[in-house]
This record gives C-alpha cells, structure tokens and sequence, in this order.
C-alpha cells in the first residue's frame, strides 16, 4: 500500500529525461519564495482500478492486483506551451511500482490531457482525494510533527502554504489574512476518529520514514488562480509524493 514514493520517483525519472533547463527546474530546485522555501509544483491521485478487480489482504500492507489496467492523473502547475511536451515523455514508459517484497511492472497504454476546470468563484468546496499533510516544528523533537485539521493552528498552516507557492512562482505576496479555509466534513475511521492515512517512504531501508495525512473536505475563499495553484500542484505539502491532490465537489 506504500506505493506513492515508487510512482513519485518514477515520475522524476521521466521528467529528468527532458532537456536539462526544464529538469533542473522541476528536480533540483523547483519553485522558491524569497525565504528560501522550495516547492516541485505537481502532484499526482491514487492509482484506480476498475471496481471488483483489486483488494487489500487481511492484515497486511499488501494490495492483490487482477485487473489489466491502472488509472493515475497527475497534476502540474506549467505554462500551457508545456502540455504537449510533457505529454510526450510519459508516452510508452515503464516503470515498476513496487519494493523489495512485490510489485507489479507497468507501462504506459494511453495519455489524456484534461484541463483543470475552476468555476469563476471566490469561495469553492473541494474533497482530498489523497490524504493532506501539514507539520510544526516542535521544539525538542528531530522531525517536525503531523497534524490533524482539528489542530488548533491548522487553518493558518494551510493557508501559509498556499501563500507560499503563490509566491514561488513569481507573485507578489499575499497575506493569509486575504485568504479563507474552513473544514467542512471530516471523514472518519471506523472508531470515529479523523480518517488518515500513514505512508512509509522508502520503505525497507535505512532511509524509511513515515508520513502521516489527513481526508477531509474543505471550502476555500481565495482568488481563482490561487485555487489553481493549489488544484494543479496540491494543497498541503510533501505534494510531488502523491499527497493534497484534491477535487472540486462545488461551488458557494
């Protein structure tokens, strides 16, 4: 089930095959704010299967796979001229989505570009389709702690974030206090708890490390290419491992 690291540095791979300004770009140094904060503007959805042809087996971290397709969108925040040239690198590559224990070896059958719809509003309702991260830094502890959208700081965490890819794409800046968020359902486990979703990167290595994300439904007022920024590149962070691909679910 831990197979975002797998696809995230397969789709670096394929991206570090383009020519040298546009993979420098994207892989080594991304996007930057003037704080120095980096940002690889993409994300990517969970893989789909066809309904009835894949499960999880009891009491483990294993997917059993039948079907002869999989479905995966992957989102980018690029000028438009760049669509037909990105198409063109994932056209026919293969890759093995997998770890140490079992995989499966896949290759790419068919591309569709589809554009990102965005009403003309201000205020828009979205669902995570891939679980959200947001951190603090805890003073006292090494790595900086996952939190829930019940923390108290939250709203202002995920706002910042947004701000912040605003501004490492080349805006100018703008103040969280122009922007809105607000939790509208939060989904739960079957103990009533918030629904989250625990991923190991890396895993089986001395490198492994654990990241835990959050689903949720959410409305946010913002300006409509903020709301872009965050439907083409995810919202949260960690985004180019797979986490904060959203959909929009309505309008206010």
């Amino acid at each position: 089930m831990n197979y975002q690291y797998p696809i995230s540095a397969w789709i670096y791979k394929v991206l570090s095959s383009a020519d040298d300004e546009f993979s420098q770009m994207l892989h080594e140094n991304g996007y930057k704010t003037a704080e120095g904060k980096k940002f690889k503007l993409f994300t990517f959805s969970k893989l789909q299967f066809p309904n009835k042809t894949w499960k999880v087996i009891p009491k483990s971290d294993r997917m059993e796979v039948w079907s002869r397709n999989a479905y995966l969108t992957i989102s980018f925040h690029l000028p438009e001229q760049t669509e037909k040239f990105v198409v063109g690198l994932f056209q026919n590559q293969k890759t093995f989505i997998g770890d140490k224990i079992s995989g499966i070896e896949m290759q790419v059958e068919n591309i569709e570009a589809i554009k990102t719809d965005i009403p003309n509003t201000e205020s828009i309702i979205l669902k995570s389709i891939s679980s959200i991260v947001l951190g603090v830094d805890i003073k006292g502890e090494k790595n900086e702690q996952y939190v829930s959208p019940l923390h108290p700081e939250y709203k202002k965490l995920f706002l910042q974030n947004l701000a912040d890819k605003y501004e490492a794409i080349g805006k100018n800046f703008i103040s969280v206090k122009d922007l809105d968020f607000e939790v509208i359902k939060i989904h739960k486990n079957r103990k009533g708890d918030p629904k989250t979703e625990l991923q190991k990167i890396k895993a089986f290595t001395s490198e492994q490390t654990e990241i835990r994300g959050h689903y949720f439904d959410f409305e946010l007022k913002a300006p409509k290419e903020i709301i872009e920024i965050g439907l083409n590149s995810g919202f949260g962070s960690m985004n180019s491992l797979g986490f904060g691909f959203c959909k929009v679910i309505g309008v206010d």
